[in-house]
């Protein structure tokens, strides 16, 4: 999902849709289930029958129109445009199931259903579906209509996106009259099953009103929670990203300085006017892997950038590191195209993050912190790993590819003097200004799940290739343990969650790094066997990915 205008959907924004869609269902299923907690408790209240509901005949076709919601959240889901709208839509969805939650446990309802027996009625598809319907569904949590509620919720919120003025915003011009169409068509279809609620038997004519009431409350809460463009909730977002220390503000003047003084260009390095020899195709695939972590990390430093637009000097040097991240990218390409080998595209741990970036928001303190804690620990693994590794390899040994990567060691030596300064930072705020569930908020953050599954494809993806192109994994204990014992020398991060979230990181690396090592020796590590998994997973990527992900991030197309 994007802002941009959508010309077609790649099967892994499909598939993304689909598992939101099926978690929307389960999250609204297990708040109803909450509710019947309510019947359980205390006697359900049975409420008087209006002249309007006893007036109601029980009409048994009417439960395929009653039906429609869970294919009618499918469709929102499908149709959602961009990540703000998919926030709103998912939380709007789940507020409103959590409201009448919440009312089914305070006044538990039920409906008298024995007044109108199914088994006097002739047989007929639609009267064996009311006998599941009422089978899988105990007449209680009536007051309000959880079924009207999220019809008008969806009505509401998932059709917000198709304004005129949004519309023409994406998708160009658009006749005046589709934008009214489409909600009418959506509000009448809202309507039609709040009626459904009354014929098939379910509710009382007063649960219609409340569930309508709540799901205008959803789409209005919605809207104030994520006013704007906004993609981050209103109470998550930070005032922006800064550093306050003394010590801090004063070293990060001269680092900028000295950043700012050392600024070079591509040109500067002596490359070959010759063609250099062909490179091994698991030597391509490596540095193929390693342009795009450069790349990654070049859009973290722009996020930060922005994150810290209020403090020039930090914001000055992150949008600096960001510059230096794409130039080694582009350093790389070079080695490449002067061996005539071919720009592949991304592994699949490096898809996973291209294609989730848009979910990162520069004003969302837990992202801004995620982003600052884990590029310094990344980029001790990529110094202490694969880079020397990189510059040790005889198909690249030369005075030329020595001074670029030395050129990358002295940016990188910066980049993790300001993270560290962040990071301190952050720990001790958190350690000084929140207790309990408030320090663990950072915590509650997607982008941390989405990471957890990214990175042991992209450590597959980058040591696989490494360790059979001769790399020794023994190599990664001195970073591990320089990490694992970082909050030793600085007191500040042992109150900080997200530091103990990536000492588990350094803990599993450490422990894979000791066993397959210790394979590696006995000749029980079949590298073929994981590179060749690792091929299996590009393909992976590539079905699932398509060719437009390259595009979508501004990133040279691969072949």
């Amino acid at each position: 999902m994007s802002d941009a205008p959508a010309r077609g959907r790649s099967v892994a924004s499909v598939l993304r849709r689909l598992g939101l869609w099926a978690l929307t269902m389960t999250l609204v299923l297990a708040l109803y289930v909450v509710g019947k907690f309510g019947g359980a408790l205390r006697e359900p209240t049975s409420l008087p029958l209006t002249v309007i509901d006893t007036a109601i005949p029980l009409i048994p076709w009417t439960v395929w129109p009653y039906s429609t919601i869970t294919w009618a959240c499918l469709l929102a889901w499908l149709a959602v445009p961009s990540r703000r709208d998919a926030a709103r839509l998912l939380f709007a969805v789940l507020a409103a199931a959590s409201v009448c939650a919440a009312v089914f446990l305070i006044f538990p309802t039920t409906y008298p259903r024995a007044a109108h027996p199914l088994a006097l009625l002739p047989d007929s598809p639609a009267v064996r579906e009311l006998w599941r319907l009422r089978l899988a569904d105990s007449p209680t949590n009536c007051l309000p209509s959880l079924h009207v509620a999220l019809a008008w919720t969806l009505a509401l919120v998932g059709t917000q996106p198709y304004t005129r003025a949004e519309w023409s915003r994406r998708s160009g011009a658009v006749p005046s009259w589709a934008p009214p169409l489409l909600r009418g068509v959506a509000l009448t279809w809202a309507a039609v099953v709040a009626l459904t609620t009354l014929t098939t038997k379910q509710h009382y004519v007063v649960d219609v009103p409340t569930g309508a009431a709540v799901g205008v409350f959803a789409w209005w809460a919605a809207r104030r929670a994520l006013p704007g463009e906004a993609t981050t909730f209103a109470w998550a977002r930070s005032g922006g990203l800064a550093l306050t220390w003394d010590t801090h503000t004063r070293a990060l003047a001269k680092l900028r300085a000295k950043v700012e003084g050392y600024q070079w260009s591509l040109d500067e390095v002596e490359w070959p006017t010759q063609p250099g020899p062909p490179l091994d195709p698991t030597l391509v695939r490596l540095i193929n892997e390693l342009i795009y972590i450069e790349e990654i990390a070049g859009m973290n430093f722009a996020l930060l950038a922005e994150a810290a637009r209020d403090q020039a000097d930090l914001s000055r040097l992150y949008a600096l590191f960001a510059e230096e991240e794409r130039r080694h990218a582009e350093g790389l390409r070079r080695v490449l195209a002067i061996h005539g080998a071919p720009l592949r595209p991304p592994g699949l741990g490096n898809s996973l993050v291209l294609q989730e970036f848009d979910a990162l928001d520069p004003r969302s303190e837990a992202d801004v912190l995620l982003i600052a804690t884990a590029n310094p620990v990344f980029e001790t693994m990529l110094d202490a790993g694969t880079v020397p590794f990189l510059r040790a390899h005889p198909a690249l040994a030369s005075a030329y590819f020595d001074d670029f990567i030395a050129r990358i060691t002295r940016d990188e030596s910066a980049h993790l003097a300001v993270n560290w300064m962040v990071v301190r930072e952050a720990g001790e705020r958190l350690r000084t200004g929140r207790r309990g569930f408030g320090r663990l908020g950072v915590l509650f953050n997607p982008s941390i799940a989405r990471g957890m599954i990214a990175v042991p494809f992209m450590s597959l993806d980058v040591y696989s290739l490494a360790h059979r192109l001769g790399y020794r994994f023994e190599t990664l204990l001195p970073a591990f343990g320089k990490l694992w014992r970082l909050h030793r020398r600085y007191a500040e991060l042992s109150a900080y969650p997200l530091w103990w979230v990536f000492r588990v990181f350094t803990a599993c690396g450490a422990l894979a790094t000791v066993v397959a090592a210790g394979l590696a020796r006995t000749g029980l590590i079949f590298i073929r066997f994981w590179t060749a998994l690792t091929r299996l997973t590009d393909g992976v990527a590539r079905l699932v990915f398509g060719r437009r992900l390259l595009a979508k991030r501004g990133l040279p197309a691969a072949r």
